[in-house]
């Protein structure tokens, strides 16, 4: 008997110590195959998991984009994901898609990924010229469930054209092959911010165009939606065919975490993805991580509160947090 009971607490002092070496387990979410968001995403997660397994291991989940993100995000279902920060304004406030979840206060932004522009492009060949022009065309507002999606929804509302189009919701994918094939008239999306990459391609075999948004037609989406602000794309040299600045909204890209994460998860996720080092490794391989930093001065006015953990990780590398929001659970 008092072999076995050896046994019996040597077994149990086993799982006590591997349980108290045992990763923290988190689930990031990334975005649909075809967009940035996934292969980006993704890199990160491999990144972190060789920094950072022994102590965190960060599982990817693909996902339809920002809305699916940052609803999860809020619920809990993933730990960490990026979100555009219309969607993070309506969660928090519990408003627009959010309005039958009600106000959700389970996460804290933690870093600003970059700021996204929104691209809506035709045919250099097409008689659309103006936004008016999209009337009873056929207009792809991308796939449901994703931020561009809602963007692009927008955008085309503060126009006044929403309810005279005639749209699809093809995803990234197929959405160029789709205005190439002149199966769709007019493309619309999310830029980084100022470019497509499969828009961008199209426009060598196939010259293509941005469209602008009027003075009065911007500021109307503004009015709107609060949190865009007014963005003139430059002449982009790279866009065959592209030949006069286009007016157009932009738009911050949050970084997410659930109350579910631990302080000392955020810090060590920041440290490894925000090293100098580290985003060069990731920026040539999806160019979306080389702008990650920490300037937060829309939460001010958007009332969108800091993880503690993040902003003492930001002020450290020189980033002005005074009076930004910032509170923990």
């Amino acid at each position: 008997m008092k072999f076995k009971s050896t046994l019996v607490a040597a077994a149990s002092f086993v799982v006590l110590a591997t349980s108290a070496h045992a990763a923290e387990q988190y689930r990031i979410g990334g975005g649909p195959a075809g967009g940035g968001w996934h292969p980006s995403v993704s890199a990160g997660a491999q990144l972190l998991n060789s920094e950072l397994g022994d102590k965190f291991k960060f599982n990817y989940s693909p996902s339809n984009g920002s809305v699916d993100n940052v609803r999860r995000t809020a619920y809990g279902k993933f730990d960490t994901a990026w979100g555009h920060v219309g969607q993070v304004f309506q969660a928090w406030n519990g408003i627009g898609l959010f309005k039958e979840d009600g106000a959700l206060k389970d996460f804290r932004i933690i870093a600003n990924v970059r700021k996204q522009t929104q691209i809506v492009a035709v045919l250099a060949d097409s008689p659309i010229k103006t936004y008016s022009d999209m009337k009873g065309k056929i207009v792809n507002l991308l796939n449901k469930g994703s931020g561009s999606n809602v963007n692009c929804k927008n955008i085309m509302a503060g126009a006044g054209i929403i309810d005279e189009i005639d749209t699809r919701n093809l995803g990234f994918s197929d959405s160029a092959r789709a205005l190439g094939d002149r199966q769709i008239d007019v493309f619309c999306s999310a830029g980084a911010p100022f470019l497509i990459p499969a828009l961008t391609q199209l426009s060598i075999s196939k010259p293509v165009r941005y469209i602008s948004l009027s003075e009065a037609e911007q500021a109307e989406v503004i009015k709107s939606s609060p949190f865009y602000a007014a963005v003139t794309i430059p002449v982009q040299a790279d866009v065959k065919g592209m030949t006069e600045p286009a007016r157009s909204i932009a738009y911050d890209v949050y970084w997410l975490a659930n109350k579910s994460m631990s302080d000392e998860a955020i810090t060590a996720m920041l440290e490894t993805t925000a090293d100098p080092e580290n985003l060069k490794k990731l920026a040539a391989v999806a160019g979306y991580w080389k702008t990650l930093n920490g300037n937060f001065a829309n939460l001010k006015a958007l009332g969108i509160p800091l993880h503690p953990s993040a902003a003492t990780y930001w002020k450290s590398r020189g980033f002005d947090i005074a009076g930004v929001p910032v509170a923990a659970f």
